[in-house]
Order: structure tokens, then sequence, then C-alpha cells
């Protein structure tokens, strides 16, 4: 490897000689014979170790600048710093359970609503008719069933008669309760208080069984989530305090470990650290990342 090195540094030394020698014939006004150009010796560069291929150098100067950024790096760089991510605990999507007609959406990405809010509503005049088509007949069989009563009361009664009374009134009974259930479904009322967080539909858009609408989540008590060395589980443990720094707020919050994974993860030597603010701030969203502050 050495001696490919030095061939192109010797060519150009040979060559500047001849140019050399040719310079100092046109001088002279003659030309030298070929026997007598000889190339002025030129000093060969000599090479540090540090250029020499062929010498062995340290790996953090060996290797090119992008290479040497990805080298390890000592303790107490921000490596010691894991990274930390805010969720919400409770949050979920909510879908269409039934097909129809959107008549009311009212709220849009950011709102905030209270538990029992409505969150939708669909076109349901069908499903109401056939509810109110539902009463009517638990009503007919309900005094169909009260007059076979009083009739064996009076001794002028049917066994069939009056099972079969019975046995209708318990069909109406759930003809009712299934029309109550669809329609029901025509109207979707928050499960908690919150906030919006994603929409996929629009106002008077008709929709199928299961077509997500939108997504909700509960930002009154945030969680932050991390991975860190196995090694840390040391000294974190449930209700172990640290500091964490927000990219987005650019400031630090007190934080508490709340719970960690039931395991550790055998290849990366990681586990996951669930922890919860000390005290509750305002300017956190779901989503914003940091790092925690582990070490004094």
């Amino acid at each position: 490897m050495a001696l490919y090195s030095f061939t192109p540094i010797l060519a150009a030394s040979l060559l500047s000689g001849f140019i050399l020698s040719t310079a100092q014939a046109a001088q002279t006004g003659h030309d030298l014979p070929v026997s007598q150009i000889q190339a002025a010796p030129t000093p060969v560069p000599s090479l540090t170790p540090a250029q020499d291929p062929g010498v062995a150098q340290p790996l953090a100067q060996a290797l090119p600048a992008p290479m040497q950024a990805l080298a390890p790096t000592a303790p107490g760089t921000p490596e010691d710093r894991p990274a930390v991510q805010i969720t919400a605990p409770t949050n979920t999507q909510i879908s269409a359970g039934m097909a129809g007609q959107l008549v009311a959406f009212p709220l849009q990405d950011g709102d905030r609503f209270k538990a029992g809010d409505v969150l939708a509503r669909f076109q349901c005049s069908q499903q109401e008719a056939t509810l109110a088509h539902a009463r009517a007949e638990y009503v007919k069989h309900r005094g169909l069933l009260d007059v076979q009563t009083r009739m064996k009361a009076l001794g002028q009664w049917s066994v069939s008669d009056l099972h079969t009374a019975e046995a209708d009134l318990q069909a109406a009974n759930a003809d009712l309760k299934m029309a109550l259930a669809v329609v029901a479904q025509c109207t979707i009322e928050a499960p908690f208080s919150g906030r919006v967080s994603n929409l996929m539909v629009h106002d008077y858009q008709y929709l199928s069984p299961g077509t997500p609408m939108l997504e909700i989540l509960d930002d009154s008590a945030l969680e932050l989530s991390m991975l860190v060395s196995s090694t840390a589980l040391r000294h974190l443990q449930p209700g172990a305090t640290f500091q964490v720094w927000i990219h987005e707020t650019d400031r630090t919050y007190a934080a508490r470990v709340t719970r960690i994974s039931g395991k550790v993860d055998p290849v990366s030597k990681t586990v996951k650290i669930y922890a919860q603010l000390v005290q509750p701030v305002s300017d956190l969203l779901p989503g914003m990342t940091g790092s925690a502050i582990l070490k004094d």
C-alpha cells in the first residue's frame, strides 16, 4: 500500500525535473542531447504517521469527520439523558356505530368538552319510527295479557290463550329494547371530559358502521414515558423524582415515577418507565418530547 502511495509523488518529481532542464536549454539557445537530460533532484516529502496509510492510527483520528460524530462519547453527555415523550393515558377513537348521515358534528380539532356532551348526531327518522312502532306493539300485547289475566280470575280462560299472550308480550318487549338500542346509537356522547385531538369526517357526511370519526383525549393528567437502561432500575423505582426538560417549551419540570413496565427488553437491555409531573401545568400537550435529567 505504501508503494502505491509513493508512485504518484515520484512521477511528479521526474516530470518537474524534465521541465526544468528544458527551460535551461531554452535560455542557453541550444538543445541538450537526450542523454544529458537528467531529472533535477526533487526532495520527496516525508509522510507523517497520520498521512502514511501503512501506519496504524488511533480510531478517533483515523475515522472521517462524519464517523467521528458517531464515536462513543464520554459519560455525562446527553446520551445519559433518555428521551421522554408526553402522552395522554386516557384517549380513544370514536367510530360510527350505525350507517347514516351526520346532521350534527359540533366540535373542531382542539375544542374542549365535558362528559355527556354531544359529539355527533345522525339522521335517525327511520330508526325513531321503528321505535315508535315497537312501543305500540308492546302496549298492545300488554293489554291483551291483562285481558287474559282478568278472564282467568273469572274462570273463563284458556291456558293456551294465556301462554300465547305472555309470549307475545315478551317478544314485543325484546323488539322495543332492540329499537331503543338502535336509536341510542343515533347520538354519540362524550365518555369523559377532555379535548378533540383529530377529526376524520365532516358534517352531512354519510358514514358506514365502524367508520372512524374523531379522536379524543383527557389531558388533565398527562403521562411521561421513556426507555432507560435496565441498570437504572437500581435508583428509578415508583416514587423516585427526577427533572425533565421539554424541547417545545424549553423548560424543566419536576416528575415522579409512577410505574415500571412488566419486562426488560433482553436485546437492548432497556425498560420502559412511566412518570407524571409533580405539579400539573397547562403549557404541555401530548406528543411533546424532551429528555430526562437523571443525574445531577
